[in-house]
């Protein structure tokens, strides 16, 4: 990896600091084993306090996602595997790390919901049942919509720097979207008359249509491990 940033604007709190870090807007944990081997990872320039925020957040959420997306797609191929290992106490390096391993695990244990216990509303679309199990055996996990408004926000404000050179301020909103592309036609359209299609190996997809005027509105579709679609707009206020 290259040397840091140095002093600068933060991408994600916008806020100066004379140290940055690189920030990677797809978590390294999150490429999957068939990423070829000389992607370039996207980075951005991130204050220590931001990218340890989000470490946080792509590890619990890079968890819950890795065991409702199907294994067998070569866009998530080793995921699950990777993810799993890091609950078993097991692998743990030493005592402190078994414990924090069965920390993590008790608390994956209280997002499970089973059978008829799960809900017949509020389904992440494209993450339903695809496996055919009798509703009694089925599984499912809860996932905070907070942890899918902030991800998105990442690579967003992530995908601008990149792309445009610029950061996304407070004059703007950033908002995400759970819906289904059928029920997204009005997006799909602009996104495929308009948009271009960045990538970062099978793990990643982003189509990406951004107005010319501020080279900051736009609207993006996000998908991850070829199921997890998120659909974000970026628009002034």
């Amino acid at each position: 990896m290259a040397r840091k940033p140095g002093s600068g604007k933060c991408v994600h709190c916008l806020k100066e600091t004379s140290k940055r870090n690189w920030d990677h807007v797809f978590p390294r944990s999150w490429y999957p084993d068939t990423t070829p081997n000389n992607i370039d990872k996207w980075k951005i320039p991130s204050c220590k306090p931001c990218n340890d925020k989000y470490g946080r957040l792509e590890e619990e959420l890079g968890h819950l996602l890795s065991f409702v997306i199907d294994p067998r797609r070569k866009e998530a191929r080793g995921i699950y595997k990777r993810m799993v290992r890091a609950y078993q106490p097991k692998y743990a390096k030493n005592d402190k790390d078994r414990r924090m391993r069965e920390k993590k695990q008790a608390k994956l244990l209280t997002m499970i919901v089973r059978g008829d216990k799960i809900p017949t509303k509020g389904i992440y679309p494209g993450l339903e049942e695809r496996w055919n199990r009798p509703p009694s055996e089925r599984i499912a996990f809860k996932i905070p919509e907070k942890f899918i408004a902030r991800i998105a926000e990442k690579i967003v404000r992530g995908i601008t720097y990149i792309e445009s050179g610029k950061f996304i301020g407070p004059d703007y909103e950033i908002q995400h979207y759970v819906v289904k592309p059928s029920d997204a036609i009005e997006y799909e359209q602009s996104l495929a008359k308009y948009g271009q299609i960045l990538t970062r190996g099978p793990g990643l997809k982003l189509h990406r249509a951004v107005t010319a005027e501020d080279e900051l509105s736009s609207i993006n579709k996000i998908t991850i491990w070829g199921e997890f679609i998120i659909y974000v707009s970026v628009l002034s206020i």
